[in-house]
């Protein structure tokens, strides 16, 4: 027993006589706390002195009473007072770092606190350690409003760890794309043709409007499902902004597209037909003239094309010649197709009250001739 703690006093003494340096990583206990300084056995010839200065951001010395133990770093060793000057602020940063680096290799997400808005982005802090988030990777698009971000919490990707120039960089653009992504690679799996979802307009193209209908994924609403009457721009139609409830008509898992229609929602206007063959219908709306006739609103979702040889008895060289965009005139259901889902219509042996079928119409553009002088 005696050879035992001899032993253990020599291995306790080879230790205590053992170099220390600046930076080194020491355990200690608290053995004697005044309020303005705490004196901590380190297992070494002098003994440690940890000072308010020393500790984190929102730490003081009141919480360490005697018997707590630590992790320090070694400031300097003060051979004068024969001391060692501690630091659990660069201790605990260490951790830190250690902690970053494991994230960088893991690649999951760091939550971080924006303190201000610098040269190039954003710097945050971590556990103390301060970091930067360029304002490239602040988000998936450019954003020139940074003030938004400081004071908020943001979740980060962990790009680079600097611990000489103590920083780290993160990103929080690389963590939104991985998130969508693995968000549509779940969407993409779950959803099915025939299902109707809800979403938000978050983009409108003169092809269709993207809905999103879940955090980072979003589907295309092309035109033509948009609805059962021809439309010249999306924007006729929705706004940004706009919450809609759709269905789901194209699940791609190779492509990663998903197609969405508004007309898989709204009832079907082919299927109850308020007309037939040879009705008269009065009131329509002539909505765009082409060299070849014009498209007439003859329902609520539901145009008819009126060719140019069923506007007049005469040879029309122009639709112009009888018609603008806007009048209103009566036709009669000259066919209907419920396979293609077309209408044609005539206007000859109809009575108009509103244009003028024997005589040339005021001289105006067509449509056509306007876009292209446009």
């Amino acid at each position: 027993m005696e050879e035992s703690m001899d032993m253990n006093q020599l291995l306790e003494q080879d230790t205590a006589m053992r170099p220390v340096h600046n930076g080194q990583l020491l355990t200690g206990e608290v053995v004697e706390n005044t309020g303005d300084q705490a004196i901590l056995n380190v297992g070494r010839m002098y003994d440690g002195v940890l000072t308010q200065d020393q500790l984190p951001e929102g730490e003081t010395l009141d919480q360490f009473p005697v018997g707590t133990q630590m992790n320090l770093s070694v400031v300097k060793v003060d051979t004068k007072n024969s001391q060692i000057i501690l630091s659990k602020k660069d201790a605990d940063r260490v951790k830190v770092y250690e902690e970053l680096n494991e994230l960088k290799e893991s690649g999951a997400p760091l939550t971080v606190k924006v303190i201000s808005v610098v040269k190039g982005g954003l710097r945050v802090r971590y556990k103390g350690v301060q970091g930067f988030v360029p304002a490239s990777h602040v988000d998936t698009h450019y954003t020139e409003d940074l003030d938004q971000f400081v004071g908020k919490e943001i979740d980060t990707e962990v790009m680079e760890v600097n611990q000489e120039r103590r920083e780290f960089t993160a990103s929080r653009r690389n963590l939104l794309k991985k998130q969508r992504e693995e968000a549509k690679a779940k969407a993409l799996a779950t959803l099915k043709v025939g299902d109707r979802v809800e979403g938000t307009v978050v983009r409108i193209e003169p092809y269709g409007a993207f809905i999103e209908i879940m955090p980072g994924v979003s589907g295309l609403l092309h035109i033509s499902d948009m609805s059962w009457s021809r439309i010249k721009h999306p924007s006729n139609v929705l706004k940004m902004g706009d919450h809609v409830v759709v269905g789901v008509n194209q699940v791609d898992q190779e492509k990663g597209r998903i197609g969405l229609s508004l007309k898989d929602v709204t009832e079907n206007p082919w299927e109850n037909l308020p007309f037939q063959t040879g009705d008269i219908i009065d009131g329509c709306t002539v909505n765009r003239i082409i060299s070849s006739g014009a498209f007439v609103q003859v329902s609520d979702q539901l145009e008819g094309f009126l060719p140019i040889s069923q506007i007049a008895d005469r040879r029309l060289e122009s639709v112009n010649e009888v018609l603008k965009v806007g009048d209103l005139i009566s036709v009669r259901i000259l066919n209907i197709d419920k396979d293609q889902l077309r209408l044609s219509v005539s206007m000859k042996g109809v009575d108009q009250q509103n244009v003028n079928v024997s005589e040339p119409a005021a001289d105006t553009k067509t449509e056509e001739a306007e876009n292209k002088a446009e």
